[in-house]
């Protein structure tokens, strides 16, 4: 088994005699399989420097030649399991309510099982029991009786005979054939049908598939063929999908971390995921409050120049306005770690700069910098504070709220925001 290395998302992959990654060969080859199995720019997920790497925006597993590397969610390692938990059931919701438009299935680890994400473990179930097919279909022998126009096998006498009267010219016959109509086809099938409306248009159109090659099996309860499978009789590769089918139809989801089942992982894009749920979330409440937003809107540039043209274009995360049209406040999500420990909270100078721009653009006096809240002392209730900057003559409260994460539901999230949107113009 490759060694794994293991770190949160915005802290150094240091090169040094002390750090896993030992060598540029190292560096390199984190960088080629980034590449090759995402195939995303490495520059917008990793901080490139001659000494470190440093993961950003991501985290989940990514196979090398030479080693895994685990990147975990940021704030992870100071959480006690039972708030892991919690982070690992808020993430599985994220991506859940996003469609899973923000992650991609990929190498084998350990996950949580604290959660309920099935799209991972449903693509090792699919590639197993596609594997399993092509080496052995699952089928025994059973008697037919049926009648037919012409003999097959052995006409039954006397029960030929009132057949004879009752459907002329039908024979009624018995024979041996291979059905693969048996107790674990009809569990895997049941796994199959059970979370086919669970998953993506991808990993659907390969359960559907596999519902295919098993259209001559009938559906009964799963809990009556458990009892008249023959364990001993069976090879491993279906003794491990009885395994995961037991797993899946007790609704033992897994999580996005790591854990203590053996399943694919994901990369999840934890900055686009953010950024996605809370505009969703934002949204909601904006319409609700009889507020309309829009999210990533374009068209805004800081230059326009009569003759030169359009440049610097200004993309906020999501502006909400009110019914005169007048914008009620910009809002910035940001995928970062506060620290609480430094009076600037070591927000960065561009954010601020930026998000002040925005509010300039848009004449709005309420800005908002948007934060994940993954600490143990306040994740589950999040945390605020209200900043007053002046820039060139125009004055500008900066909004600075951490969205709590690690509630018993992301209910309590949204009553968050709720109550966030709601302060700004008190």
């Amino acid at each position: 088994m490759k060694p794994l290395i293991q770190c949160e998302e915005w802290a150094k992959l240091e090169l040094n005699g002390s750090s896993s990654l030992r060598t540029y060969e190292d560096f390199k080859l984190v960088l080629e399989s980034w590449k090759a199995n995402v195939g995303k720019d490495t520059s917008g997920y990793f901080d490139i420097r001659s000494d470190f790497l440093r993961p950003k925006f991501w985290s989940g597993i990514l196979d090398t030649p030479n080693f895994t590397l685990e990147v975990l969610p940021i704030g992870i390692t100071s959480l006690s399991q039972a708030k892991r938990n919690r982070l690992d059931s808020s993430l599985s919701e994220m991506l859940s309510s996003s469609k899973s438009a923000h992650s991609m299935t990929s190498s084998a680890t350990y996950l949580s099982s604290s959660a309920s994400r099935h799209d991972a473990v449903l693509e090792v179930f699919c590639n197993d029991l596609k594997l399993a097919r092509r080496r052995q279909v699952l089928r025994r022998y059973t008697t037919v009786t049926r009648t037919s126009s012409s003999p097959k096998g052995r006409i039954l006498f006397p029960g030929q005979c009132y057949n004879s009267i009752q459907n002329p010219g039908r024979i009624l016959s018995q024979w041996v054939e291979f059905t693969e109509d048996v107790p674990e086809n009809r569990i895997f099938k049941a796994v199959l049908l059970k979370f086919r409306p669970r998953c993506t248009s991808s990993l659907r159109s390969r359960i559907d598939q596999l519902l295919s090659e098993l259209i001559s099996v009938n559906l009964i309860e799963p809990h009556l063929d458990w009892p008249l499978i023959s364990l001993d009789r069976l090879p491993d590769t279906y003794l491990s999908l009885l395994s995961q089918s037991r797993i899946l139809l007790d609704d033992e989801g897994v999580g996005v971390f790591s854990g203590d089942k053996r399943a694919n992982s994901e990369i999840i894009f934890t900055s686009r995921l953010f950024e996605h749920y809370m505009a969703i979330e934002i949204s909601s409440i904006s319409r609700e409050m009889g507020l309309m937003s829009k999210a990533q809107e374009y068209g805004n540039y800081v230059f326009d120049d009569v003759g030169i043209g359009k440049s610097f274009e200004m993309i906020p995360d999501l502006r909400i306005w009110d019914k005169s049209g007048k914008t009620y406040c910009v809002i910035d999500t940001k995928w970062k770690f506060l620290n609480h420990q430094k009076q600037d909270l070591d927000i960065s100078t561009k954010d601020i700069y930026q998000t002040l721009v925005y509010g300039l653009r848009h004449n709005c006096s309420d800005v908002v910098l948007l934060y994940p809240d993954v600490t143990q002392l306040t994740g589950d209730t999040g945390y605020y504070e209200r900043r007053t900057a002046s820039l060139a003559g125009f004055r500008c409260n900066v909004h600075i709220a951490k969205v709590p994460i690690l509630g018993e539901n992301m209910g309590i999230s949204r009553a968050y925001l709720r109550d966030l949107l709601t302060k700004i113009k008190d």
